[in-house]
């Protein structure tokens, strides 16, 4: 995905993956006036941006801060299915990664914990 933003006047490029650039919108956008200037990317991402678009009234930093949180919310859901499988297990790999997904988990609960104070 790319796209081009003003950022209080300034253009900047923002290039990566759908989440990459939702959290770059994030980091810009806390204080200052967005506004969308050109985007592309695939259909599938594009269709989802401005449907969010539409249900944010054009505001580009709550449509970014709600696709982040889905993100997360995905990524803590995938990880939280997989400790769940892994305490069933007694091998000793398990374990190792029974310890590091729970690692993971905390570090997505504090992303969240500041998308939605933000």
């Amino acid at each position: 995905m790319e796209l081009w933003l003003s950022v209080s006047g300034d253009r900047k490029k923002i290039q990566g993956s759908f989440k990459s650039v939702m959290e770059q919108i994030l980091e810009f956008g806390k204080e200052q006036d967005l506004k969308l200037l050109s985007v592309h990317a695939p259909k599938k991402e594009l269709r989802r941006l401005k449907r969010e678009l539409r249900a944010h009234k054009k505001d580009l930093y709550q449509t970014a801060r709600d696709i982040v949180k889905w993100f997360l919310e995905k990524e803590y859901r995938r990880i939280n299915h997989c400790i769940k499988e892994l305490k069933k297990k007694t091998d000793p790999r398990s374990k190792s990664l029974y310890q590091r997904y729970v690692e993971e988990l905390q570090k997505i609960e504090q992303k969240c914990k500041t998308v939605k104070e933000g």
